[in-house]
């Protein structure tokens, strides 16, 4: 895949951005679809790579509110990533929400590089 997108600050969660290195971000996703053949399987490839680097559960923020994430899971149809988050006080019913949604809080999960890595990649094809 031809990877270019220049992603060197990460924009993807309301009111928060972070710098990251485009080399580092190409970097990862070169490691996690190298043998890949296809977008299928550069979607499997990195998805791996997430659910091998990234700890959860974490806290991060979502719509304003600090929610634990506690895993993640693929949508029923297409490519995506979905995490499982429940509120502060544990209360309520887990809520299930697009990746994308989750703004990131200090200290950062284990692994968030990883995440952004295939937000990035995500954004390149259009999806």
């Amino acid at each position: 895949m031809n990877w270019t997108a220049d992603r060197t600050t990460v924009t993807h969660a309301p009111g928060r951005s972070i710098r990251f290195d485009h080399a580092r971000l190409r970097a990862l996703i070169d490691e996690a679809i190298f043998d890949s053949n296809d977008e299928s399987d550069e979607h499997a490839g990195l998805l791996g790579m997430i659910r091998e680097e990234v700890a959860c559960p974490f806290w991060a923020r979502l719509q304003g509110e600090e929610v634990e994430c506690v895993r993640f899971e693929r949508p029923k149809k297409g490519y995506g990533l979905n995490a499982i988050c429940r509120g502060q006080n544990g209360n309520g019913k887990p809520r299930t929400v697009d990746i994308e949604s989750l703004e990131w809080t200090d200290p950062f999960p284990k692994g968030y590089e990883r995440i952004e890595a295939y937000l990035a990649w995500r954004k390149e094809i259009g999806c």
